[in-house]
């Protein structure tokens, strides 16, 4: 049996999971959203402390759930990318139950993490194309295997999941500003969303921008204040324009990379690849190309334990184990930027 730990941001998660089968046994989760809601996004200090409090409640459960940790064979735990004082407080528990019991340390990589998404209680398919999409991270990754995966495109600026967070943040809306966004696109009347720019709609290289897009936004919202109050009405089409743009945005760069890459398969992950319109067009496009389309289950898609214990298996067996005296435990399957195609 595997523990996983994930405390890279505002989410608190632990998941067993049994090594032979690779089947997720159990799970847990506690949220912060309602604790950052308040300021519009996630406090780093605010988070450290909550995990401190949250992941020891989390380890009773699993505790509970085993009737203790001699079934343990070692433990799996996020070590980057994320914020540095909330990832230590997931280290600290991972440390201390593998020298407890003397079992290996794994360290994860959050983004292979969420690649593994597509897996849980499923053996892995590669080679596999990968937009990740989330609060912290735009990319696109190839992946030919558990320790052979590279980034062949990312934002130049801000992430996707961090332009829907500011966009409702902008209209005095709650976080996660995904959701918020999202449910109120759908109430938009077709065709009648605020246009904007497409990013980089001439560049000839591959990547990704949402600073422009965010910024196209905030005028727009300033305009419309000079006028008077925003109304619900104006909020809606908003709020489907930036959906409707972003989207064209990843499909726009998702064409591009198609064109030149024999990879058949494509997976969509991260806390953006809940967005049903975000999946329906992705699903389109894959259908267009010929192109078949791997999607986390919706509870996976946002960050969680399952899958950080999904990779630990595939690690695992690789016996790809970090010392556990060392103060920088980093992963030694990372993925790497290398750009793969100069339009």
């Amino acid at each position: 049996m595997l523990l996983g730990i994930e405390s890279s941001c505002d989410d608190s998660s632990l998941a067993l999971v049994d090594l032979q089968t690779a089947k997720l046994l159990w799970h847990s989760k506690i949220s912060q959203e309602s604790a950052h809601s308040p300021y519009g996004g996630v406090v780093p200090e605010l988070a450290s402390r909550l995990h401190a409090l949250n992941l020891p409640l989390l380890a009773q459960r699993a505790k509970d759930f085993l009737n203790g940790f001699g079934a343990l064979k070692a433990i799996a735990i996020t070590t980057c990318p994320g914020l540095s004082v909330t990832l230590l407080e997931g280290l600290m528990l991972a440390k201390t139950l593998a020298l407890g019991l003397n079992i290996p340390l794994i360290a994860i990589d959050h983004l292979q993490a969420h690649i593994f998404s597509l897996f849980i209680d499923k053996p892995p398919i590669f080679p596999l194309s990968v937009l990740l999409v989330s609060g912290g991270h735009t990319l696109i990754v190839e992946a030919h295997g558990p320790q052979e995966m590279q980034i062949v495109a990312k934002s130049l600026d801000d992430s996707l999941g961090e332009s829907f967070d500011k966009v409702s943040k902008m209209l005095g809306l709650s976080y996660p500003g995904g959701p918020v966004v999202e449910s109120l696109a759908k109430a938009c009347p077709p065709q009648e969303e605020l246009k904007f720019t497409l990013p980089l709609k001439d560049h000839k290289g591959l990547a990704f921008s949402f600073s422009g897009l965010k910024n196209a936004t905030r005028l727009a919202i300033m305009q419309e204040k000079e006028k008077g109050a925003v109304s619900e009405s104006f909020k809606a089409r908003l709020c489907a324009g930036f959906q409707k743009t972003a989207t064209a945005h990843l499909l726009q760069n998702l064409r591009r990379y198609f064109a030149n890459s024999p990879i058949k398969t494509l997976g969509l992950v991260g806390g953006v690849s809940a967005n049903l319109y975000v999946r329906e067009r992705i699903n389109a496009l894959c259908d267009e190309f010929g192109r078949g389309l791997l999607l986390a289950p919706l509870e996976f898609c946002s960050d969680n334990a399952a899958m950080v214990a999904r990779v630990g298996v595939e690690l695992f067996r690789c016996k790809d184990f970090s010392p556990l005296y060392d103060t920088d435990i980093s992963p030694h399957t990372r993925l790497v930027y290398a750009p793969k195609f100069l339009l």
